[in-house]
């Protein structure tokens, strides 16, 4: 059976996070909120196409507010995209999760930020000939 790709734009996700809590209770949807963050900031970043780990590097997961972090990092060691994540990126999923499990659910929100000048075109498609768009995206489903 082929994936199934669902795109939900944010205020219509955190509605249904909130119709879950009410269904399950908070404590489950916290933590299925929490889960949910963590696997796609690691999604995003291993399929982030890798030419210096530049783009793949500067990826950064916030809770309330973007991050205006607009850093030179490089992930060392990454030389492909779809690697496994660094032990670094583990850290950072975590550390997300962790914020996200500590808040009550509908007063949090999730950020995963990259603001590198290229990363919009990188993710259209029109710097990768790596990964074209089509592919990513298919791939995320």
């Amino acid at each position: 059976m082929p994936a199934v790709g669902i795109l939900l734009n944010p205020i219509a996700f955190e509605r249904q996070m909130i119709r879950l809590a009410n269904r399950v209770g908070s404590a489950v949807g916290v933590k299925t909120q929490a889960a949910i963050a963590e696997a796609v900031y690691l999604g995003i970043v291993t399929r982030t196409p890798v030419l210096t780990a530049r783009a793949r590097g500067n990826w950064t997961p916030t809770v309330g507010a973007p991050s205006e972090d607009v850093g030179d990092h490089l992930n060392a060691g990454v030389s492909t995209t779809y690697a496994p994540p660094t032990a670094e990126e583990r850290v950072k999923a975590k550390a997300i999760k962790q914020k996200l499990e500590a808040l009550p659910l509908g007063q949090s929100i999730a950020y995963i930020t990259n603001r590198l000048d290229y990363i919009q075109r990188l993710e259209d498609g029109s710097l990768s000939k790596k990964v074209p768009r089509k592919e990513w995206w298919s791939r995320l489903s």
